[in-house]
């Protein structure tokens, strides 16, 4: 259960990676309709250029889940190490108590 929110979080971040793709490589007129900004083909006027800053804050949104997601597992990884217990060490032996049970 601790690992959902990484789960999620890398999905929104790889679905933000291939909407900010898209923009950056598909123009306008191009885009697929269930991607915010599509323009539908009105006769005589043609609709040229990419969406630059919606695909730059899709990045930065891509990039701000996987960093997240990154400290997320980091920190679900480090704290799952603090509770296990370390084993206690055997007890040491030293040349006189060796001597006193000989």
């Amino acid at each position: 259960m601790k690992w959902l929110g990484v789960i999620v979080l890398v999905i929104i971040g790889a679905l933000a990676v291939y909407v900010a793709v898209e923009y950056f490589t598909v123009a306008i007129h191009a885009l697929p309709s269930y991607i915010p900004g599509h323009r539908t083909a009105v006769p005589g006027h043609v609709y040229r250029g990419h969406y630059r800053k919606r695909g730059a804050f899709a990045a930065l949104v891509a990039v701000v889940c996987f960093v997240v997601a990154g400290l997320l597992a980091y920190r679900i990884v480090r704290s799952d190490r603090q509770t296990v217990a370390p084993a206690t060490p055997p007890p040491t032996t030293t040349a006189s108590a060796v001597d006193q049970i000989l």
